[in-house]
C-alpha cells in the first residue's frame, strides 16, 4: 500500500511540472474531475504523501484542493470537485498559497457561495459571499436555492438558479411559502350549532359566544328565537327561521300565548235569561247572581218584572222590558153601576112627588126614545115637581182625571125667557156635607133630541165616596120634561191591587 501511494505521489509531481492531467486517482478510488480537469497546485516540500483521497463530487466551477508535506493537490474540472488526497490538508476551497501558482490571470471560479479571482501572481483572490449563488466566479440570481416566500396569496421557490417559481395560487392563506387555512379571513358562518364564527388571519375559523336569538351569516342577530309564538295586543306573531316576528291576523276576541282563542272580548257584558255575565280576560263568560228584576246588557236594574202591571195611585202601570214603571194609556175605568138605567129601578136612588118611578120605559111616550133602550130616567114633568135620581160611587185613589157625561133631552110648555123649571146635575160629598153643582139645565134649553153632555169634575174628589144625582124642581103651571140617559162617570185611574 505504501509504495503504491508513493508512486501516485512521484507522478503528481511530475504532472505539476507539465502543469495539468486528465483525473487523479487515489488509493481509495477518489472520484475523477468534470470534462476539463483541474490544474494542481504546487507540490509540497515535506511531508509524508496522503493515506486517502476523498472522492470528488460533481457540481459548478472547480474548487481548489491542496497539499502540504509531500500531499497531491488538483482543481476540478468544470464537471466535478477534484480529488483531495494527503493528509494534513486545508479546508476545502481555500486559496493556494500566495507562493504558489495555482491559476492563470484573471480566471474567475467559485468557493461554494464564494467567487475567487486569480490575480496577477496566479493566486486565487477570495471576494465577498454571495447572497444568493455563485455561478462561474460571479453572484448571480435573485434567491437563495430552495428558499420559500409568497407574493400575495401566490408562493414562489427559488430554483436552483437562484430565480424565483410561481407555484398556483392559494385558495385561502400562504405563508412562508406554502399554502395553509381553512377559511378566508375576514369571512364569517354559522357553525352546524348556530355558534357565529370568524375566520382569523391565520385561515382559522375562530368562534364566538351563543347568539341570544338567532345566527345569520356568522353574526348574532334577530329578536325572538325561531319558532317562538308571542301576541301583540290582539294580534298572534310566530318568530321565523331569520329570528324576526312575523304577524298574523287579529283575533276576533282574544290572543292568548300566541293563538286565538276565547267566545267573548274581555270585558264585554250580556245576559243569559236573567242571568248578567262578564266575558274574561281568557274571553271566557262568567255568569253571575240571578237579577231580580231583569238583566239588560249584562247588569242587573229595574224595579219590577217585565208585563206586570199594578195601579200606582189610581193610574194602572205596566212594567216594560227595561223593568220600569210606565202609565198606560188604556181607557178610564167607568164607576157607575146600570148606567143606561136598563136594569130598571136598581142601584139609583129616586126621589119623587109623582107616582110613577123615575126610571121608566120609553113605551110611555110617543114621541122620544130611550137613547140606548128600552129604559130612561124621566125627571119633572108634573107641577111643583121635586125629583132627584143618584148613586154612590167611590172615586180611586190617585185618580188622574174624573168625568161625568150623559144624554139629555128636554121638553117644554114654557114660553118665557125666565126660568121656571131647572134640572142640577150635582156631586154631594157626604163627609163634608158639601154639595155642589157640576150643570144645570132650564127650560130655555128644550132640544127634542139626545144631546150630549160632558163636565170634569175636580180630581180633588180622589179616593172619596161621592153621591152623583140629578135633582129637577118646577113650577105649578106650564110643565118642563127632563130626559136622561146613559150615564158614564169615567175615571183616569184604577183600582188598587189587593
Amino acid at each position: 500500500m505504501r509504495t503504491k501511494l508513493l508512486a501516485l505521489l512521484s507522478l503528481a509531481a511530475s504532472a505539476a511540472a507539465c502543469g495539468s492531467i486528465n483525473a487523479v486517482e487515489s488509493e481509495d478510488g477518489g472520484g475523477t474531475g468534470g470534462a476539463t480537469a483541474g490544474t494542481f497546485g504546487a507540490a509540497g516540500t515535506s511531508g509524508d504523501a496522503g493515506t486517502s483521497g476523498v472522492a470528488g463530487t460533481s457540481g459548478g466551477g472547480g474548487t481548489i484542493a491542496s497539499g502540504r508535506g509531500g500531499s497531491d493537490s488538483g482543481r476540478a474540472g468544470a464537471g466535478g470537485q477534484g480529488a483531495v488526497g494527503g493528509s494534513p490538508q486545508k479546508d476545502a476551497g481555500s486559496p493556494p498559497d500566495a507562493a504558489m501558482l495555482d491559476c492563470n490571470l484573471g480566471e474567475k471560479s467559485c468557493d461554494m457561495n464564494t467567487p475567487l479571482t486569480c490575480d496577477a501572481n496566479g493566486v486565487w483572490q477570495r471576494g465577498a459571499p454571495c447572497s444568493n449563488i455563485c455561478v462561474g466566479g460571479s453572484c448571480v440570481g435573485n434567491c437563495a436555492p430552495g428558499a420559500k416566500t409568497c407574493v400575495g396569496n401566490i408562493p414562489q421557490i427559488c430554483d436552483g438558479q437562484g430565480q424565483w417559481q410561481a407555484a398556483p395560487a392559494c385558495m385561502f392563506i400562504c405563508r412562508q411559502g406554502d399554502c395553509t387555512g381553512v377559511c378566508q379571513p375576514g369571512a364569517r358562518q354559522c357553525s352546524s350549532s348556530g355558534m357565529p364564527q370568524a375566520c382569523t388571519v391565520d385561515g382559522a375559523w375562530e368562534t364566538g359566544q351563543a347568539c341570544p336569538f338567532v345566527c345569520s351569516q356568522g353574526v348574532c342577530g334577530g329578536s325572538c328565537k325561531p319558532g317562538q309564538t308571542n301576541c301583540n295586543n290582539n294580534v298572534p306573531q310566530t318568530c321565523t327561521a331569520a329570528g324576526e316576528w312575523q304577524s298574523g291576523t287579529a283575533c276576533q276576541y282574544v290572543c292568548t300565548n300566541g293563538a286565538c282563542a276565547g267566545s267573548c272580548t274581555p270585558g264585554a257584558r250580556q245576559c243569559a235569561n236573567n242571568v248578567p255575565q262578564t266575558c274574561s280576560t281568557g274571553g271566557a263568560w262568567q255568569s253571575g247572581t240571578a237579577c231580580q228584576f231583569v238583566c239588560s246588557a249584562g247588569t242587573c236594574g229595574g224595579s219590577c218584572a217585565p208585563s206586570s202591571t199594578r195601579c200606582n195611585n189610581g193610574q194602572k202601570q205596566i212594567c216594560d222590558a227595561q223593568g220600569n214603571w210606565q202609565d198606560t194609556t188604556s181607557p178610564p175605568v167607568q164607576l157607575l153601576m146600570n148606567p143606561g138605567f136598563d136594569l130598571g129601578n136598581t142601584i139609583w136612588s129616586e126621589s119623587t112627588l109623582s107616582a110613577t118611578k123615575i126610571i121608566t120605559g120609553d113605551s110611555a111616550l110617543s114621541s122620544l126614545k130611550a137613547q140606548s133602550p128600552s129604559n130612561l130616567a124621566w125627571l119633572g114633568g108634573y107641577s111643583n115637581a121635586k125629583d132627584d135620581l143618584s148613586q154612590v160611587v167611590d172615586i180611586p185613589a190617585g185618580a188622574t182625571s174624573i168625568t161625568l157625561s150623559f144624554w139629555y133631552a128636554i121638553a117644554t110648555q114654557e114660553n118665557s125667557t125666565a126660568v121656571y123649571d131647572s134640572m142640577s146635575v150635582y156631586t154631594y160629598d157626604a163627609a163634608a156635607a158639601k154639595f155642589t153643582a157640576m150643570a144645570t139645565f132650564t127650560d130655555n134649553m128644550a132640544t127634542s133630541t139626545w144631546t150630549r153632555f160632558s163636565v170634569s169634575l175636580p180630581v180633588t174628589l180622589a179616593g172619596k165616596s161621592i153621591q152623583i144625582g140629578f135633582q129637577a124642581t118646577t113650577d105649578n103651571a106650564r110643565n118642563t120634561n127632563f130626559f136622561v140617559d146613559t150615564v158614564s162617570l169615567d175615571v183616569g185611574a184604577c183600582a188598587p191591587t189587593p
